[in-house]
């Protein structure tokens, strides 16, 4: 059993605009973000001077990468 495992982990819904998703905690900082059945992408924070940038290696639009961040940022507070 790894010290790493599944603690707090659960994953969360958030609202964006009218679209729900599903928010899955990774190991390692990432999260992947789920619409219904569908993998929409992954994303991660990365420290930006004393701003949280949040960044993606799935074509997502930016502007959606920060959005879901913030909204991921604001649930783990």
């Amino acid at each position: 059993m790894s010290a790493y495992c599944c603690h707090g982990m659960e994953s969360f819904e958030i609202q964006l605009l009218e679209d729900r998703f599903r928010i899955e905690p990774l190991e390692s900082g990432l999260y992947r973000i789920m619409e219904g059945e569908n993998k929409v992408g992954v994303i991660f924070p990365e420290p930006d001077g004393d701003q949280v940038k949040w960044a993606t290696q799935d074509e997502l639009e930016d502007g959606f990468v920060q959005q879901v961040g913030e909204l991921i940022t604001e649930h783990n507070m």
